[in-house]
């Protein structure tokens, strides 16, 4: 382990002291080889209720699943059962649940966003809506009322909406709900054993105590709701966000996996790798370096871009607090999962990520001399 490598610790800790959340698991990779793994604080800590953290534990990824939903459509463009440019309206318009009236509506609504804008998130779609609140009703139905009441704007908005949308898409695409889709495209192929859709596959990291801040964000839109999950008690093996939770099932393009750092890892360096699993070709030439090109407001193909990765390169974020970097430039992949939620008062992390992504880079990046893990 490098000197610079011993500052990890010294970041997790005081951030765990300063209850921006209660545990954290770190790991680098370069190229599928370890050169760093740590885990610190707890996976559950409520009143005298405890669990320590370890660096096999599952986190609830949140919107992390972002990056699973684009590998799954990554895969079906490269096996040809899936266009880029297809429109977004005329894959969703084939479902049984839509009629033609239903039908006319979408495509009034979408126009022509297609695949790849709802992947870069230059579709337009408004940036959210609590589907629980009329969790009886179809997907699609509320969706109409929804573009219709918030038309698209020509700018680009991080929604949940274009993953949902993307869901569904995997979904008519392959015949197959979406969690036996995502475990044939993405997660047998990349030998990803511990990750799952709706419940964790072992021991996990609690999350918020009940639906706290959603909660507040649908009374602020005057709406109402009442299945909310028990605030006295932290959701634990369940997914936190809303509508995976309370209307897809736990099952949806935009939240929904459970994984581990290692798993995580191993996501990042198909991206790393051009697109290839253990040597073999598993996406279409170019296709990985496209996601994590730049296509106008820091997104790539399901990526995200900007300052949260220093150094260069892409990932994303999860609201429960995970988080992925793939680094090209310094051939590293880096995995970060905490449980922000899992404390009395949420904050933002990002300086923390940065700070944790910086001291990883000045430990293994160009030139630094890091030794790996023996």
């Amino acid at each position: 382990m490098s000197r610079s490598s011993d500052g990890f610790e010294g970041i997790v800790r005081r951030a765990i002291e300063a209850e921006l959340f209660r545990g954290a698991v770190l790991r680098v990779e370069r190229r599928g080889r370890l050169l760093y793994e740590g885990a610190w604080g707890h996976a559950l800590y409520a009143g005298a209720e405890s669990i320590a953290l370890e660096a096999s534990t599952l986190f609830d990824l949140a919107s992390l699943t972002k990056l699973f939903t684009t590998t799954a459509v990554l895969r079906l463009v490269t096996m040809g059962d899936l266009r880029l440019e297809a429109r977004a309206a005329d894959l969703i318009g084939a479902s049984p649940e839509v009629d033609e009236s239903l039908r006319l509506r979408l495509r009034a609504a979408l126009g022509d966003v297609d695949v790849a804008a709802l992947l870069a998130h230059s579709s337009g779609i408004h940036y959210w809506y609590p589907f629980y609140t009329r969790r009886r009703e179809p997907f699609e139905a509320i969706l109409a009322d929804l573009l219709e009441s918030h038309p698209r704007k020509s700018e680009t908005i991080y929604s949940d909406l274009n993953f949902m949308l993307l869901g569904r898409i995997v979904e008519g695409a392959t015949g197959l709900p979406l969690a036996w889709a995502a475990k044939r495209l993405v997660f047998e192929p990349l030998g990803l054993r511990r990750t799952s859709y709706g419940r964790p596959l072992g021991p996990a990291a609690a999350s918020e105590f009940g639906n706290r801040i959603e909660r507040a964000m649908v009374a602020d839109l005057g709406l109402s709701f009442d299945l909310w999950r028990d605030e006295s008690r932290p959701i634990l093996g369940e997914p936190d966000d809303g509508n995976c939770f309370y209307y897809f099932g736990g099952i949806a393009g935009h939240a929904g996996v459970f994984s581990d750092a290692a798993d995580l890892c191993r996501l990042g360096a198909l991206y790393l790798d051009g697109g290839r699993v253990d040597g073999a070709a598993y996406l279409a030439p170019g296709l990985a370096e496209e996601a994590m090109r730049d296509r106008g407001g820091r997104r790539g193909l399901g990526f995200q871009l900007g300052d949260n990765y220093p150094g260069g390169g892409a990932g994303h974020t999860g609201f429960t607090g995970t988080y992925l970097h793939i680094n090209p430039a310094a051939d590293l992949v880096v995995a970060i999962l905490t449980n922000r939620l899992h404390v009395p008062r949420p904050r933002d992390i990002n300086p923390l990520r940065r700070e944790l992504s910086e001291a990883v880079l000045a430990a293994y990046g160009p030139g630094a001399g890091g030794a790996p893990v023996s």
